[in-house]
């Protein structure tokens, strides 16, 4: 079967924000440079993601889990609290249109899967114009996110909950070790059109960040 491409429209909101956390210790750092800056998913054990202050308020009654990290700033736990604005949150909101691309994966018969690529342009919004980004992920494996660009800056990051990965961000000056680790995937790109991504991020030698996202498109009729 051949790919199925449509022309969709996509909305994309986030909110960073610095944390007092580290994802590059001794013994993680010294793998990563020794796969050449890319290490693959690595699960973390509840007892590792308290000791980089990830706190779950899992009550057991079904409901959502979430998750606190101890923010750098004290603006930003009084600003989540009361609802207030603070310069320590930076907020994006970009509107864009780009295509969705659904590929029959080979070998799967009694339960067929596809693999999903979300293709769009990055603009000046996000500070990197010119780099093209691609979500891609498999339907029998939707937990599994990839977030690919390229372009001027280009990367390869990897989304699976309570995984830490470590990946290459090359950019016209240099290349740069990321950490990423994510607290939740929320994947529901080709079935309701939504994707939500919290995670922390962090270049080796600055401030990790946390950032929570979420990806929503719907075809473009109109193309």
């Amino acid at each position: 079967m051949e790919p199925t491409v449509t022309p969709i429209r996509i909305s994309i909101t986030s909110e960073r924000y610095e944390v007092a956390a580290s994802l590059f210790d001794s013994v993680y750092g010294d793998l990563a440079e020794q796969a050449g800056g890319n290490v693959p998913p690595t699960p973390m054990s509840p007892a590792e993601e308290l000791l980089m202050g990830i706190f779950s308020d899992d009550l057991g009654d079904g409901s959502e889990e979430s998750y606190f990290v101890k923010p750098a700033d004290p603006a930003v736990t009084r600003a989540k609290a009361t609802g207030q604005e603070t310069d320590a949150i930076e907020k994006i909101e970009l509107f864009t249109e780009g295509l969705m691309t659904v590929t029959p994966d080979a070998g799967f018969t009694e339960t067929p899967s596809y693999t999903v690529a979300v293709t769009y342009d990055e603009t000046e919004l996000t500070g990197m114009a010119g780099a093209r980004s691609t979500v891609t992920y498999r339907t029998a494996d939707r937990g599994l996110v990839s977030m690919i660009r390229s372009g001027p800056v280009s990367t390869a990051m990897t989304f699976k909950a309570h995984h830490r990965a470590i990946c290459t961000y090359e950019t016209p000056y240099m290349p740069f070790s990321i950490g990423i680790h994510a607290l939740t995937v929320d994947n529901r790109l080709d079935t309701e059109g939504v994707l939500k991504l919290d995670y922390i991020i962090e270049i080796k030698g600055a401030r990790a960040e946390r950032c929570e996202m979420e990806m929503k498109i719907q075809e473009d009729k109109g193309l």
